[in-house]
């Protein structure tokens, strides 16, 4: 058996990285393997910490700020390239002291070698894995250059570099990517040949409920059993589309269809009232990196504009249950979705999809924009949700995206009809969860990683 090791700039969070790698874990110790994680966050017990690989990391940080959005902090290109360099020195070296102490038999990064966050741990890697000459796995859930708008080259420095070591390119590697656009995207730019691997969802676990522990989950927060809960569990970063969200619950609470939810029950078993609320409720954290810093605060705004009730609690809700820094309760990712009616997926870019699977196996019914990805791996399966379309409109004044209005007239209509026959939605939801725990399985990608370990030959 092997020692395997991961690696991303974080882990044992609830973004979508971190939890496909928590699956990919449990397969790997299933078979009989060891598995380390090796990542910049410092908060996750048993995490192998090397500071450096950080997005947060001050060098890292001025890095991706300068390399990826504004270049600002340097009088010369050439002095970017020399802190670039100098950093994936450091985070070499901390690599290669890694895999010798823990013995480490399997590289597999997460993003490091494609995102495009991260010029010196992509450099890092490519050095590491020439010179140690271990099997890889590069698992590339996103690529710098993708649609997403979240990555731009500022200067042609972090340009060579993402075409030189993005992904890395050696005969001891094999590469994974989430969907039939990364797939296609790597062998035309790249001319380099991926698996691809989507991401799954553990549908043999015991059904999430309330108990106990979550019991409380919206009082905590200030909702009521009589309100109703729209989730986002998704990180808070432009390219997830929540303005959308804001949009169609503005519609839903508009007075004639707002009077059609009193006395419709809850998911908690609470009634609607004239006096209930309409919440709309972010679980997940608010990114520092992407297109802007500003999109929090541009989502308040535009929700207090439209009187959308828009909260945040992400400070609250993590991966795993326990208390924060100030002692204060914190909940699973998995507990928001035991207390909500709802759920709001309006990306425009997603490598995959992986809250959208979440909310199916949680049987909610969920309100989507059709994403690329989705066009090109997900809608094909039939999955029966309210559609946004897949075709945005354009951006206001604000920057903010936008679909016709009359697409948010039709969706608040059939969130309303669907909130109030719970027939058709027990119809959608039992759908829904039979098509994804057919294709979308933790047995799925047991299958696809027994091959993958196979090729490398350990």
């Amino acid at each position: 058996m092997a020692n395997i090791a991961f690696f991303q700039n974080r882990l044992g969070r609830t973004d979508g990285v971190s939890l496909e790698v928590d699956k990919w874990r449990r397969i790997l110790e299933d078979m009989g393997h060891t598995v380390f994680y090796a990542s910049g966050n410092d908060d996750v017990p048993g995490n192998y910490v090397i500071p450096e690989l950080y997005a947060l990391h001050p060098v890292t940080w001025k890095i991706l700020r300068n390399g990826t959005v504004q270049f600002e902090d340097y009088a010369h290109e050439v002095e970017l390239e020399q802190d670039i360099y100098a950093h994936a020195d450091v985070i070499e070296q901390k690599l290669l002291d890694f895999i010798a102490e823990k013995k480490i038999d399997l590289l597999i990064p997460n993003n490091l070698c494609s995102g495009g966050y991260q010029p010196a741990a992509g450099i890092a890697f490519h050095r590491v894995i020439r010179k140690t000459g271990l099997p890889t796995i590069i698992h590339s859930h996103d690529f710098y250059h993708e649609d997403s708008g979240e990555v731009n080259a500022t200067c042609q420095t972090v340009e060579s570099i993402y075409d030189r070591y993005f992904p890395t390119k050696l005969p001891n590697v094999q590469h994974v990517v989430i969907n039939r656009i990364s797939q296609a995207d790597l062998k035309r730019r790249k001319n380099l040949e991926a698996t691809v691997v989507p991401n799954v969802f553990d549908f043999d676990q015991e059904p999430w409920t309330e108990d106990g522990y979550n019991a409380d989950f919206r009082a905590a927060f200030g909702i009521s059993n009589d309100d109703f809960l729209f989730l986002q569990a998704t990180r808070i970063l432009d390219r997830k589309g929540i303005e959308m969200a804001i949009d169609t619950i503005a519609r839903v609470q508009e007075p004639a269809r707002r009077a059609r939810l009193n006395g419709v029950e809850t998911s908690v078993g609470g009634t609607v009232g004239p006096e209930s609320k309409i919440v709309l409720l972010c679980a997940g954290i608010v990114e520092n990196i992407g297109i802007s810093g500003s999109y929090w605060d541009l989502l308040k705004a535009r929700a207090e504009r439209l009187g959308v009730d828009l909260r945040h609690v992400g400070e609250r809700v993590r991966h795993s249950r326990g208390t924060d820094e100030a002692g204060e309760k914190v909940y699973s990712l998995w507990d928001s979705y035991v207390q909500a009616d709802f759920v709001t997926y309006p990306s425009y870019w997603e490598g995959w999809g992986n809250q959208f699977v979440e909310a199916v196996f949680a049987k909610l019914p969920v309100l989507v924009f059709e994403y690329p990805v989705w066009v090109s791996d997900l809608r094909e399966h039939g999955f029966q949700v309210v559609s946004l379309g897949d075709a945005l409109e354009g951006r206001g004044a604000d920057g903010l995206v936008h679909v016709h209005a009359n697409t948010y007239e039709r969706c608040a209509d059939e969130v309303i009809g669907i909130l109030r026959d719970p027939d058709l939605r027990t119809r959608m939801v039992e759908h829904n969860y039979s098509v994804a725990s057919t294709s979308f399985s933790m047995h799925n990608l047991g299958d696809h990683i027994r091959t993958l370990i196979a090729g490398t030959g350990i």
